[in-house]
């Protein structure tokens, strides 16, 4: 585990009673214990931190003094890259490791598999990355490029997750993956 920090911002923590967490779901609760002060929570939903009125009630920890408190151990950081697809047909168990790029050493990513989270070396290069339907059921028809045709070709896409690998237009596929020298 990633220590204190890492438990506070882990929703996943927080609904399985391991920890009441710091990043957890908020809950707007409209008693008022005490003069109102402006505080920050991290919104699970957003996943930002944004203010609102804190009333002096007990409650869960997801309060902060400063934007900068909040996003120090809850904020996203981004790190460049794209997660490696999800290995097909190999069960993957439901561990989580990370809520966030910022939780991940160096240059890894946090990567979603199903229902776990793991740090995963990037791939540098959208082009790399296999066509993915993902789980929606759109069926729309989209382009991507082959490195093994070093072509871009259509596949059906289902309308959400998938990954960067995934144009409107040929031309725009073409565009962003043609290699430099070839025609």
């Amino acid at each position: 585990l990633l220590g204190a920090a890492f438990a506070l911002c882990n929703p996943l923590l927080s609904v399985s009673g391991l920890f009441e967490g710091g990043c957890s779901p908020f809950p707007h609760d409209s008693k008022r214990c005490g003069e109102p002060k402006h505080r920050f929570f991290y919104n699970v939903t957003s996943k930002s931190c944004e203010p609102f009125i804190y009333h002096g009630c007990p409650g869960n920890r997801n309060r902060y003094h400063t934007i900068e408190e909040c996003q120090r151990y809850c904020g996203q950081i981004e790190k460049p890259g794209f997660c490696p697809p999800s290995p097909r047909g190999a069960l993957v168990p439901c561990m989580t490791n990370c809520l966030h790029d910022g939780n991940c050493q160096e240059t890894e990513k946090c990567c979603s598999f199903g229902c776990a989270l793991r740090c995963m070396k990037p791939i540098t290069d959208l082009c790399q990355l296999p066509p993915e339907e993902g789980p929606c059921d759109l069926k729309l028809k989209r382009w991507f490029y082959d490195p093994k045709t070093q072509r871009c070709q259509k596949f059906t896409f289902g309308g959400c997750a998938g990954n960067a690998n995934n144009f409107n237009k040929n031309r725009e596929c073409r565009l962003r993956c043609r290699k430099t020298g070839s025609p």
